[in-house]
């Protein structure tokens, strides 16, 4: 049986004039405009250099991109980035000396993050982060992947329709902010399995069968495990927004046809309890404190909570982000893969591998109502037709001819009951502060090349990057600090 493609996806830009967006046009536009009305004024040549020096002054950093970003895009980060560093919101110190002693908050923007733990109708304890920031609630789900060893490619088909199934059905309640899908390869220390094992054994056991339970709890295994997981971030909706346990009651009754959404897709998964949820935002920062944290299992709750689970120290530099005694780079997605590609295409990425133990791939759905898609694709495809028609030289590119073609086709699934969705993808990868971090840098982008994606390191956003990674409800567009009008 032939594998399925996939592909059609293109990034949403207004037409404007020689293949120029929208904005920009009428930008340089008025520009013109005010050169010629300046003259008409002045009726000095002079004056009306000095006008059109200023006037491209303007509008070339606007044409100019770099990265996707636009010159007054890149000047105005840099100029955020040195204004954080004079006011010192670069560095972060907590602990038992810091200003509010005993505690080390989550830095950043899950600072002012909060958890608790609720329970669903069918008695499934999950842990609830609510970002107060903006009105956000995130419930974090463990997945069990089950993988493609000896799985037909029909199976692997119908899995991957059931989870494009399950995005579309959470952005049609239009509550649902963003689906955030995580697969992150950690050290291998078989403390999670031995924990287990010593709770399945029972006292009464024979002995032999005992021992064999242990010793292979003691082998089993490589030097590097994967660990998943799918955070859904809810809006807060209706009158008692700020009421959080009924915003609680309303997620909770959801969870179980999500669950049941998630294992027709072939992902079994259970919602993570509030211990768990310690222990994971705890060990990525502290990575030294993974063995710890992994034996003491449930009972973390006993010594840790929410306002101590953040790093003791961190610092937020340019181009990585090192926090208690580990450094961090991330990256985001440039482009999407070109072309049709099959289910496996982010294989390479995403396998675990001994030279990368700790690296996490986290791909980021934001979901559009139903009413919102409509709007869209039909923008999209007018947008793609006047920028085909406006090609330079009258004669359209094949670029052009192909993005009318795909927003034709996402116009047409979209008729049909298709959902329409917006998706990016970070990688991080974490070192101790001793490790060659280079050449692991190499090693993450020859692995994106093999996936047919381009990568940019989050450059000025580190920190935020990294936090948004994790799939603990940070979603980046929501804290922009660059205005929509001027992107």
């Amino acid at each position: 049986m032939t594998a399925r493609l996939y592909g059609r996806w293109e990034k949403p830009r207004s037409a404007g004039f020689f293949g120029m967006t929208f904005g920009v046009s009428m930008v340089g536009i008025g520009l013109v405009i005010a050169v010629m009305i300046g003259y008409l004024i002045t009726r000095s040549l002079p004056v009306t250099g000095l006008q059109i020096l200023a006037s491209a002054a303007v509008f070339t950093p606007m044409v100019i991109t770099r990265n996707g970003r636009t010159g007054w895009e890149i000047l105005l980060l840099r100029t955020q980035f040195a204004m954080a560093g004079v006011r010192g919101e670069q560095v972060y110190r907590a602990g038992r000396f810091s200003l509010i002693p005993g505690t080390s908050r989550l830095p950043g923007l899950a600072a002012d993050s909060q958890l608790t733990e609720y329970e669903t109708p069918g008695g499934q304890r999950f842990g609830l982060i609510h970002l107060r920031r903006t009105d956000h609630y995130t419930v974090v789900l463990r997945v069990l992947p089950a993988g493609e060893e000896l799985v037909d490619q029909a199976q692997i088909d119908s899995w991957v329709d059931g989870y494009g199934q399950f995005l579309a059905a959470q952005g049609r309640s239009g509550d649902v902010v963003a689906v955030t899908s995580v697969c992150e390869t950690v050290r291998e220390t078989r403390l999670k399995q031995r924990r287990e094992v010593a709770r399945l054994v029972r006292e009464n056991a024979p002995a032999y069968a005992a021992t064999v339970m242990r010793e292979a709890a003691a082998v089993a295994g490589g030097r590097v495990r994967i660990e998943a997981r799918i955070a859904i971030t809810y809006r807060a909706r209706g009158k008692l927004r700020r009421n959080q346990p009924e915003q609680a009651r309303e997620i909770a009754q959801r969870l179980q046809g999500v669950l049941s959404q998630l294992a027709r897709a072939g992902l079994p998964a259970a919602p993570m309890p509030a211990w768990e949820l310690l222990g994971l935002v705890r060990s990525r920062f502290d990575i030294a404190a993974q063995d710890n944290i992994e034996a003491a299992g449930p009972s973390i709750s006993d010594t840790q909570s929410w306002d101590t689970v953040g790093p003791v120290s961190a610092l937020d530099r340019w181009d990585h982000y090192v926090h208690d005694a580990a450094r961090s780079v991330t990256w985001e997605m440039d482009t999407a893969p070109l072309g049709a590609i099959s289910e496996n295409v982010l294989k390479a990425l995403l396998e675990p591998r001994a030279d990368l133990p700790r690296k996490r791939v986290a791909v980021v759905y934001r979901l559009h109502s139903a009413a919102e898609a409509t709007e869209i694709v039909d923008s999209d495809f007018r947008d793609a037709l006047a920028a085909e028609q406006t090609e330079p030289g009258g004669i359209a590119s094949a670029a052009a001819s192909i993005r009318v073609d795909n927003t034709k086709a996402a116009r047409q699934e979209q008729a049909r009951g298709a959902g329409l969705t917006r998706f990016g993808l970070l990688v991080t990868a974490t070192a101790r502060l001793d490790d060659d971090m280079p050449v692991i840098a190499a090693s993450i982008e020859s692995l994106s090349a093999a996936s047919r994606l381009t990568l940019r390191r989050c450059y000025g956003y580190q920190a935020s990057a990294f936090a948004a990674s994790l799939g603990i409800g940070v979603i980046l567009p929501e804290h922009s600090s660059i205005s929509k009008r001027l992107t």
